[in-house]
């Protein structure tokens, strides 16, 4: 049948005769005009200009379209321009239990790439024509609404359009068979189901009626039925949902909210079953989960993953009623009525069909008891460090078309994803509200804190992000006193683009991430390095010492300062001390509302105490129309029009103005050098000169390096590639070689760290997180610390997983993607990915995940690392932030790490093979607070549960291994820290390096990599909630393992070989010990003690002999280590013989002293805060 092909004699018979009651027929209109809406729009929202990619597939990117009622004209569902197909296939005759409808239709029905079939008996289509009739007479009747005279109008144009069209026959017109089903007799059926069928087809094609609300009902389709990246047509259809089903007691009646506190569980079931009310829901299945719709507003309601623990059930015994079924997952238990017996089973049927089916892999027991399965070669990348991971988060996030989801223990919206900071581009809230401007739908999970005993403001976060678009959607929890849960956190930290690529790991987008190979412990600008040569030589604040010591400036000492201010305003500076960093190109107006009032913490000391308390100032974001950078000299890319105009003196005669600034320029000169002559007056002269490419003068200029592309040319001199180095390490050099250059030369106002993010914590925690571009420490005095943490990306399935690792949170509503048509995943990375088989693991329980039997816990991370340690061959790599482990005997510590490895040990003694473990952790830990004073309490606690697990007492792994026979444990596992050094304002000055890291490397083989740290808080499932992936190479490059021939996994060979060369220093092709050292065989003798283990302890013992750091194992107790600390070190008293030890550390790898405080009791009194948590908060 043709469109629109309608005589004059026809048009009258169609609106004006009735259908004879005789005939077997009833006629429809042949229009298919859809009346003044366009058939290819998105499904849910009536955008007529939007255009689809590709015309042939509904986008996924139209599922957070505006949902629309089911009965709304504007709603579309169907695939633009696509026919829809019926063909009635089979059909079921019962004359007994059905006398006036004894045929049940088995309809299949295709609408481009999808096929469905539906069951429908003849009153079903007897009903959907009856209604379309009243539709059609409604078109006659003028209802005074605007819609209806629109509808009415474009109805009668293009009915007169084609009524000169004589071709047309009324054969052609959908005819409806008016014969009742009961005086069909059986050899009549086939040609019924002919009739029904061209009946169907002929009325589908006609889009006024086929895009009708009652239509789409009896097809069973919805918004959700065509959008291809949600997998395959599931069966779909209108039930009845009970209420308070979803999560018992949370609806119908709840006494109050007694029910919430689960004094009765029976009560709970009890009062929905009475009070409880039926409410019409738009059920849906997918491949890998189910869920339901509210017609009323078209929004979805529920989201069912099929899990371990799905079962669906039915019957009077189950739910007392026969026409009932209970849906029932790990978190979630559904009721639901169907109108019929029939429609019951049919429902059973198909759940169980995808549940053992496409949703096998998540039904069914996993690996490690996961939620989710091992995936086969899927692709994956690794980041050391927060330069390239974050670098990679912000390339991944500005790529995403669809969805970003975000899951963070703590986000700061101000982060700069990429350094240095030019301007706000990479300002990761700048970044998701451009990408939501474009139309992706940015969903972030925050971890909620306990305001008293946290300072990380998730509040403010949210309130920053969600503020700045509607399409940014931020949620955080727990809610703390409706869950009672107070000591437990959700750690993970997350981001999924667009379903596709994942990134995890130990890197949370916050403050103090940020950081690359070299750890740098300053950045103060050219500006202010200039003060630095007339400050008098002091003792620093770092982890050593938290509180430096009291000042006792010269009396000389304001002369110089005085002299440096004017040098300053000669030259353009603001400020004598510009400690208060800003980005790169924030106006002058900004910086004098955070950092102008006060010049630095020497000029302030003996200032009011209350001069920080009352610049609680509300910082605003910068002003983007008054952008300019307080430089030496300007830059010469910088123009003029880009300074602020009321910097500039326009009535000022410009020879005058010139003769006036030439001879501030001399007088300043003049002091300038007297203010140097004074400090070599004041200070003995030595031979220490500065490295720090950061510390230059002030003459030098802003000079900032472009940011250079990986293109796979690198010059050879400006990386490390060894010509015996795997062809995977090479690739992966020269791309983490061309971010490296993206600094080299950084200098003048520009700063890497800005604000906030220049943090020493142990110094001084976070507070005042709402004034992001204040200073937290002083940069004059307290080197930043430095942060080690590692990251990985995976793609396709296993980054589909993740999502779903974090999806029984109820809002929003997340719609996972099918796990079909993965194999052309496009790059978003320039960063070599390796093929590897993945597997997500997680740890989750009731309070978490929101599992429905408080006793359901997932712990697949411990499990895997328990089994992968007991499975290793060679040796096994560790970097984590904790290491509390204790034997399987111990009451206190649960989690099996530390037995595994003890017992792993064990054998390779007996079998007397080589076998290696390294531990790489913080030399302390991050708390707020000074080793052997009240304010270290936390820190203690910490260290000694460390410790206890390391060498302090008969659970401890090295006390056991001696016991068990091994005389030298530290042939078998050996436990290191991170320290640098580096100069501050003249003065050499050391900091440790803190290890977030959260790494599990075997056999250059197998990697675990996640949020999760060794400690019963992470690893024992109901407590904090953690994420991590297993991952084992599929590619191997050749490699060496204890002298002989070893394939080398692609990924986990060049990441343990990557880390090796970091912390061993050289990585950077100048090292003059390059060719020295042979990372290939981490086993072998000669590496594993005359190259690691040597270079371990050499660097320790020039750390502690210049600076007398901690933790020490001179300072066994309290008492030796005030002693230490009241001793002058050699940084101090002879700084040329300091700089000429420092000469020889060779990198950033130090022993881990096992003899630190080991005559103290650090356990927290129990008159103490501390003291009265319990123990399980440290553990």
């Amino acid at each position: 049948m043709t469109d629109t092909h309608i005589n004059g004699s026809v048009h009258d018979d169609i609106l004006m005769t009735p259908t004879s009651p005789d005939s077997d027929f009833d006629v429809l209109p042949t229009d298919h005009t859809d009346l003044g809406d366009s058939d290819g729009l998105s499904p849910g929202e009536g955008k007529e200009n939007e255009v689809f990619d590709d015309p042939k597939v509904i986008p996924f990117r139209t599922i957070h379209n505006t949902p629309l009622k089911f009965k709304s004209p504007q709603r579309k569902v169907f695939i633009p321009n696509e026919d829809i197909q019926v063909k009635i296939v089979d059909y079921e005759r019962s004359v007994t239990t059905h006398l006036l409808n004894p045929n049940l239709y088995v309809i299949q029905l295709t609408h481009g790439e999808f096929t469905w079939e539906i069951k429908k008996r003849y009153k079903h289509i007897q009903h959907l024509h009856q209604q379309l009739k009243i539709y059609r007479a409604s078109l006659n009747v003028p209802f005074p609404t605007k819609a209806h005279r629109e509808r009415r109008t474009s109805f009668r144009n293009d009915l007169a359009s084609s009524s000169g069209d004589k071709k047309a026959k009324r054969s052609a017109l959908p005819r409806f068979p008016n014969k009742p089903e009961a005086l069909v007799p059986y050899e009549d059926v086939d040609k019924r189901k002919e009739q029904l069928q061209d009946y169907l087809n002929n009325l589908l094609k006609i889009r006024l009626y086929r895009n009708h609300h009652e239509t789409v009902n009896f097809l069973e389709v919805s918004q959700l039925s065509f959008v291809k990246e949600l997998g395959d047509k599931g069966k779909e259809g209108p039930i009845l949902k009970r209420t308070g089903s979803t999560r018992p007691g949370q609806g119908s009646c709840n006494f109050c909210g007694l029910l919430d506190s689960s004094l009765c569980i029976r009560c709970k079931y009890i009062c929905t079953d009475i009070c409880g009310k039926w409410r019409n829901r738009w059920l849906f299945v997918k491949d890998t989960y189910m869920g339901y719709i509210r017609p009323k507003d078209g929004s979805v309601k529920c989201v069912l993953l099929f899990d371990g623990g799905f079962e669906v059930s039915s019957g009077i015994y189950t739910t007392s009623m026969s026409r009932v079924l209970q849906i029932t997952n790990l978190s979630r238990q559904l009721v639901i009525k169907c109108w019929t017996r029939r429609k019951r089973k049919e429902w059973i049927s198909c759940l169980k069909e995808i549940a053992n089916g496409k949703a096998k892999e998540f039904t069914q027991k996993n690996r490690y008891n996961s939620f989710a399965p091992n995936r086969e070669s899927m692709r994956a990348a690794w980041f050391v460090d927060g330069c390239t991971y974050m670098a990679a988060v912000a390339d991944a996030l500005e790529s995403a078309e669809e969805e970003i989801f975000i899951a963070d223990w703590w986000l700061s919206p101000e982060i700069y994803m990429k350094r240095p900071a030019l301007g706000d581009t990479w300002r990761l809230d700048t970044i998701l509200k451009r990408k939501a401007e474009e139309g992706v739908k940015i969903f972030v999970l925050l971890y909620k804190e306990v305001e008293l005993a946290m300072g990380i403001n998730s509040y403010y976060s949210k309130q920053r992000l969600a503020c700045s678009h509607p399409n940014i959607k931020v949620l955080r929890h727990p809610d703390h006193a409706k869950a009672g849960v107070f000591l437990w956190a959700h750690h993970e930290k997350i981001v999924v683009i667009d379903q596709t690529y994942a990134f995890l790991g130990g890197i949370d987008l916050c403050y103090g991430r940020w950081d690359d190979y070299n750890h740098r412990l300053t950045d103060l600008g050219s500006v202010s390095q200039t003060l630095g040569p007339f400050l008098p030589s002091r003792r620093k604040q770092t982890s050593s010492r938290p509180l430096g010591e009291a000042n006792h400036p010269h009396s000389l000492l304001h002369l110089a300062v005085a002299s440096n201010v004017v040098s300053l305003g000669a030259l353009g500076g603001s400020s004598p001390c510009l400690h208060g960093s800003l980005p790169l190109g924030l106006g002058l107006k900004a910086k004098a509302q955070i950092g102008s009032v006060s010049s630095c913490s020497f000029c302030s000391a003996h200032a009011s105490e209350e001069t920080e308390e009352t610049t609680d100032l509300e910082i605003p974001e910068p002003p983007p129309l008054q952008r300019t950078v307080t430089m030496a000299s300007p830059a010469p890319d910088l123009v003029a029009s880009e300074m602020p105009l009321e910097n500039a003196k326009c009535d000022t005669p410009t020879m005058e103005r010139r003769n006036i600034m030439d001879k501030v320029r001399q007088t300043t000169e003049n002091a300038k050098s007297k203010g140097k002559e004074w400090i070599h007056w004041l200070y003995q002269s030595t031979d220490f000169d500065s490295s720090d490419e950061e510390t230059q003068e002030v003459e030098s200029g802003i000079q900032i390096a472009e940011p250079v592309e990986y293109n796979g040319n690198i010059p050879k001199e400006e990386r490390y590639i060894n010509e015996d180095m795997p062809p995977a390490d090479g690739e992966i050099m020269r791309y983490h070689s061309s971010l490296r250059n993206s600094v080299v030369g950084l200098s003048g106002m520009a700063k890497l760290w800005i604000g906030k993010d220049y943090t020493n914590f142990i110094v001084k925690d976070f507070q005042n997180l709402d004034l992001p571009y204040q200073d937290l420490v002083d940069r004059n005095t307290t080197p930043r610390m430095p942060w080690h943490d590692i990251g990985v990306m995976v793609q396709g399935a296993a980054a589909r997983d993740l999502e779903k690792a974090k999806f029984s949170i109820p809002y929003p509503y997340l719609l996972p993607k099918s796990y079909n048509n993965l194999d052309n995943i496009k790059p978003v990375l320039l960063t070599p990915v390796r093929s590897v088989d993945c597997q997500v693991v997680r740890s989750l329980a009731q309070w978490s995940g929101g599992f429905l039997e408080p006793d359901t816990l997932e712990e697949g991370i411990h499990e895997a690392y328990v089994d992968i340690i007991t499975n290793a061959k060679h040796y096994v790599y560790i970097e984590n932030q904790f290491f509390i482990t204790l034997a399987s005997t111990s009451t206190s510590v649960r989690n099996q790490i530390g037995e595994a490895l003890f017992k792993r040990i064990l054998r390779a003694h007996k079998e007397e093979a080589v076998f290696r473990v390294f531990v790489i952790m913080p030399l302390l830990p991050g708390f707020e607070g000074e080793v052997g004073s009240p304010s270290g309490r936390a820190l203690h606690a910490i260290t000694h549960w460390n410790y206890s697990s390391i060498c302090r007492g008969k659970e401890a792994i090295l006390n056991r291994l001696k016991e068990a026979g091994i005389s030298d444990p530290m042939e078998y596992i050996s436990f290191y820290g991170l320290r640098t050094h580096s100069s501050l304002n003249g003065d050499p000055v050391s900091e440790l390096i803190y290890v977030h890291s959260k790494l599990l490397i075997v056999d250059d083989n197998i990697v675990i990599c996640g949020s999760a740290n060794i400690n019963d808080r992470s690893l024992l499932g109901k407590r904090d909630s953690e994420i991590a992936v297993v991952l084992k190479d599929c590619e191997f490059d050749d490699g060496v393992m204890n002298g002989n021939p070893y394939s080398s996994g692609k990924f986990a060979g060049s990441l343990r070989r990557y880390l090796f060369k970091e912390h061993l220093g050289i990585l950077d092709a100048r090292s003059p010990n390059d060719s020295i050292f042979d990372v290939r065989d981490p086993i072998i003798a000669s590496f594993y003690h005359d190259t690691w283990r040597q270079i371990a302890a050499e660097n320790t013992r020039i750390h502690e002999e210049v600076f007398h750091c901690l933790p020490s194992d001179r300072a066994t107790n309290f008492s030796t280590l005030k002693k230490l600390q009241e001793e002058v070190p050699l940084s101090i008293s002879d700084r040329g013989a300091a700089m000429k030890l420092l000469s020889g550390v060779q990198g950033h790898l130090v022993c881990l002293p096992l003899e630190f405080l080991k005559d103290e009791v650090l356990t927290p009194n129990a008159v103490t805060m501390e003291g009265i948590m319990p123990t399980s908060l440290w553990t």
